[in-house]
């Protein structure tokens, strides 16, 4: 009796035991399984065969995942308001959060791939080339698929270590054989810039064309290291690959900020320069401000200052701007350009000294013809009247007399016409600031404070000549 107990326990484990590894499957076996799903839905909806599987990989650890197990989820999807199906509670970022559950593998992958097309975060990731699984695998940790940081490194190594870049080739028609690629965000690249000039004995212009070719991988351009990527590409990539911040990527090439380049573009890896390697850029049609920045090397806000330009004002075609030096007026503007507001255009106000003497002059003058007599009044403090040290120089030139030991002008002495008021500076751990008034400009506080404006610029990190009504700036440190 004991010894056939014992031979049923023997075989439960056995049996138990041959169960558990069946469904320890191989990534290989994986693979093999679902490849052609992989294909096929490349073929469908246009995401990437290798990016898939790769995916699917991670996601359920090669198909072994309690997840994946039981709910034929093999993209860890969240059920989100628009999933109507069956749904399962499991631990993932939070305890118990709910996931999506499919009759199949193939409901799955199709879902996968309608989930990326349907969600708007994810559309710049179809700009990309089928065969580009770098962009891809960190434009999806760019749009917030996953929450580990290495997402992109992880997808990219299955990738490669299973040479799954085969599946996506076969899914576009190509040999695989003939090899990967080109992905790393760079490529050779031929910019034409169009042009046009009438021949001897020609009424009608002949279209001519300058082609501009940049080598794949790291170039030099104005003394600063760049690389050449397509539109679309993720910044987040090519920061990874240079083993540099993202920020800094995105400071250097006078971004807004990191979404991926509409078009094709330079992008430096180093600081721009000031100025440029020669004297001027002739402006091509269609070719921004920012544009001529990247392609001679030079910082935006110094190519503005050099051409007397604001923010958001565009050159017009034919025009030349300057690159070392400062021109002596701007271009002319390209149309529909911002076009500067009435109170921009005015010349800053005058705070100097000869404005203020002239000023009491002017005053003196009118009440002596008028005959109107002012107040005995106290001297203005520096900010808002006539500095002490000014009228003492008045006395010396027999303009200004004083009663008694006081040094207060006499009844018949006017005060200069008073100003709007100027709200005194806030004074902070030796810091000086200044809030901006209306109809103040950057030149007119530069002066006001003894500052230059480059330094304002420096100081507050202003890219132009803008400045809005309220802004605190530095002016002291």
């Amino acid at each position: 009796m004991q010894v056939r107990k014992f031979l049923l326990v023997v075989s439960f484990l056995i049996g138990f035991v041959t169960v558990l590894h069946a469904q320890n499957i191989t990534t290989q076996q994986y693979i093999a399984t679902y490849k052609n799903l992989a294909i096929e839905e490349m073929r469908r909806s246009g995401v990437p065969a290798a990016i898939k599987l790769a995916q699917g990989i991670i996601e359920t650890q090669s198909g072994n995942g309690t997840l994946c197990l039981q709910s034929n989820n093999h993209f860890g999807i969240k059920c989100k308001n628009t999933w109507t199906g069956k749904t399962i509670k499991y631990d993932d970022d939070a305890a118990q959060e709910c996931f999506r559950v499919y009759e199949s593998a193939r409901d799955s992958y199709r879902d996968h791939s309608d989930f990326l097309h349907a969600n708007p975060r994810y559309a710049f990731l179809f700009q990309f080339d089928g065969d580009d699984y770098k962009s891809w695998a960190f434009g999806l940790k760019q749009a917030g698929y996953a929450t580990n940081k290495t997402y992109p490194q992880q997808l990219i190594k299955v990738i490669e270590d299973y040479n799954l870049q085969q599946y996506t080739m076969i899914a576009m028609g190509k040999d695989p054989s003939a090899g990967d690629a080109a992905t790393d965000g760079t490529m050779y690249a031929e910019v034409t810039e169009k042009g046009s000039k009438t021949s001897p004995g020609r009424k009608n212009p002949v279209t001519t064309t300058k082609q501009t070719v940049y080598p794949k991988g790291i170039f030099e351009i104005n003394g600063r290291k760049a690389v050449y990527v397509k539109a679309g590409s993720s910044l987040i990539q090519v920061a990874d690959q240079r083993n540099m911040r993202l920020r800094k990527l995105v400071r250097y090439n006078d971004l807004e900020n990191d979404n991926p380049p509409a078009k094709d573009m330079i992008v430096f890896l180093q600081k721009k320069s000031k100025r440029g390697n020669k004297e001027y850029h002739n402006v091509v049609n269609g070719e921004t401000m920012h544009d001529v920045a990247q392609a001679e090397g030079v910082q935006l806000r110094w190519l503005r200052r050099r051409n007397k330009m604001n923010e958001g004002e565009e050159p017009a075609a034919g025009q030349r701007l300057t690159l070392d030096g400062f021109a002596s007026a701007a271009p002319r503007l390209a149309k529909n350009t911002r076009v500067l507001k009435e109170e921009d255009q005015e010349p800053p106000e005058d705070f100097s000294p000869r404005k203020a003497l002239d000023g009491i002059k002017e005053e003196v003058a009118k009440n002596a013809a008028g005959g109107a007599a002012v107040p005995e009044t106290k001297p203005a403090p520096p900010q808002g009247g006539v500095p002490v040290a000014m009228i003492e120089d008045l006395k010396k030139a027999g303009q200004v007399t004083t009663t008694g030991n006081t040094g207060t002008p006499k009844a018949s002495l006017p005060q200069p016409a008073p100003r709007p008021a100027t709200p005194a500076p806030v004074q902070k751990s030796g810091t000086q600031y200044h809030d901006v008034q209306p109809k103040e400009t950057l030149y007119g506080i530069a002066r006001m404070y003894n500052r230059s404006v480059t330094q304002l610029q420096e100081w507050n990190n202003l890219q132009g000549f803008d400045i809005k009504i309220g802004q605190r700036l530095l002016v002291n440190k």
